[in-house]
């Protein structure tokens, strides 16, 4: 595939091995920058980091291909220097789930949880639970997981092409989680689809596209908007007659 040698990749450490596989699987060698996962705890703190990275961008970049979601609001009112373009979904987990053309800003189920990684542990519910509650008494600790209880009914394990969720040891480990929550277990399909289409240019209704200086807006993410496809190239193409839109 013929890259853009002024084309950067901003993306999440949620997704590292994802991104590195896409890279690879499509032959691209684009340079990246990934953002520490743990900055997700406060939208606040992860768009600091967004802002300075696009300080930071090589003076030649011409495209960031933004490799995350809107997370929170993370990207609220951001603007880049250059053309930015970002798939049009709310996090990490819908991108994963996003196996389709179909454009859709949250896959996710309520009162579902969601592994994803090649070594399960890494997003151990119960661990996750023990660490945000290491400064609370007994009987709070119960009550919250209770609380977790009720709320979380299911954890789903996102089957892509990396993480060889269907060996033994993985699935015993989430399965662990689940009956420490009283919870179902179940495969859901994902992948690296929407990736594919955001580092090959197929710039379609499931991604926006800014120009430097257009602010990114949760409202353009969550509706489709009507914009010239972009593919293969990363050059517009558009039917005889049809206005570019604005």
């Amino acid at each position: 595939m013929k890259e853009n040698p002024h084309t950067f990749i901003l993306g999440c450490t949620s997704l590292q091995d994802y991104i590195a596989y896409t890279q690879q699987k499509l032959g691209t060698d684009y340079p990246v920058r990934l953002l520490p996962q743990i900055y997700h705890r406060d939208p606040a703190e992860m768009r600091e980091h967004v802002l300075r990275a696009l300080t930071e961008l090589p003076p030649d970049t011409e495209t960031v291909l933004v490799a995350m979601g809107f997370c929170g609001g993370s990207w609220d009112r951001v603007k880049a220097p250059c053309r930015l373009v970002m798939p049009r979904i709310d996090d990490c987990i819908s991108l994963l789930l996003t196996t389709t053309d179909q454009a859709v800003f949250d896959r996710k189920e309520p009162g579902h949880l969601y592994v994803k990684d090649k070594n399960p542990g890494k997003t151990s519910f119960r661990k996750i639970f023990a660490a945000m509650t290491t400064d609370k008494d007994e009987e709070t600790k119960a009550r919250y997981h209770r609380d977790w209880q009720r709320y979380y009914h299911e954890i789903d394990i996102i089957e892509t092409e990396i993480n060889d969720s269907r060996r033994p040891e993985y699935a015993a480990e989430v399965k662990s989680d689940a009956d420490w929550l009283e919870a179902e277990m179940a495969y859901v399909p994902g992948g690296t689809h929407l990736l594919e289409k955001l580092l090959a240019g197929q710039w379609d209704e499931q991604f926006l596209v800014l120009e430097a200086g257009q602010p990114v807006v949760k409202q353009a993410l969550e509706t489709a908007g009507e914009q010239t496809p972009v593919t293969g190239d990363g050059q517009e193409h558009k039917a005889a007659g049809e206005q570019t839109p604005v």
